[in-house]
C-alpha cells in the first residue's frame, strides 16, 4: 500500500513542476513575436508598375468569321479598339499587335491552317488601313490548334473561326 501511496505522490509532485514549466517557461517562449522579413520596396515598385502596365493595357479584340470564309464586316466597336491598340503602340514602341488566326475542325489540318493565316492576313490588311504601322504587327495561325469553345455544338465550332488581336511586350 505504501508503494500505491508514495507513487501517488511523486506523481502529484511531477504533474504540479511540469505543469508550472509548461505555463511559466515555455508558453512565453512560444508566444514570443517571430521577426517579419522585409522587402525593399523597389522590388515591389516595378512589380506594381508592371501590373499597372498591363490593366491599362488594351483588351483582346476578336473577330468572327462565317463558316470557310475570310471575309468580315467592320463595325465602328472594332476601329473604336483598334484606335486604343494603336494609341498603346504609339506609347509604348517596344510593343507588338499580335494576329492570330483560327479556324474549327472542320477540313484538314493544312487547310485549316492555310485559312486561319488567311483570316490573320485580311485582318492585318485591315488594321494596317486603320494607320498602324506594318512593322509593328506579327501575324500568325493557329488553324484548329486553340479552340476558344467545343467542337461538339454549331455555337462552338462558330465560335473558334475567329482572329484574335493582342498586344505582345517585348
Amino acid at each position: 500500500m505504501r508503494i500505491i501511496i508514495s507513487g501517488f505522490v511523486v506523481f502529484a509532485i511531477w504533474c504540479v513542476v511540469s505543469a508550472w514549466i509548461y505555463n511559466d517557461k515555455l508558453l512565453p517562449v512560444l508566444k514570443k513575436p517571430v521577426p517579419v522579413q522585409t522587402i525593399p520596396q523597389t522590388a515591389t515598385r516595378e512589380a506594381d508598375s508592371l501590373a499597372k502596365i498591363k490593366a491599362l493595357m488594351p483588351k483582346d479584340l476578336l473577330i468572327y468569321f462565317e463558316f470557310n470564309s475570310t471575309k468580315f464586316n467592320p463595325d465602328p466597336q472594332n476601329d473604336k479598339s483598334l484606335s486604343d491598340f494603336k494609341a498603346w503602340l504609339d506609347k509604348y514602341p517596344e510593343s507588338m499587335l499580335l494576329i492570330t488566326g483560327h479556324s474549327d475542325l472542320v477540313g484538314t489540318e493544312e487547310f485549316n491552317q492555310a485559312l486561319g493565316l488567311k483570316r490573320a492576313t485580311i485582318v492585318s490588311k485591315y488594321v494596317e488601313s486603320k494607320g498602324i504601322n506594318p512593322q509593328r504587327i506579327i501575324t500568325e495561325s493557329k488553324g484548329e490548334s486553340s479552340p476558344a469553345a467545343s467542337y461538339l455544338t454549331a455555337e462552338g465550332r462558330a465560335k473558334n473561326r475567329r482572329t484574335e488581336l493582342t498586344i505582345k511586350m517585348q
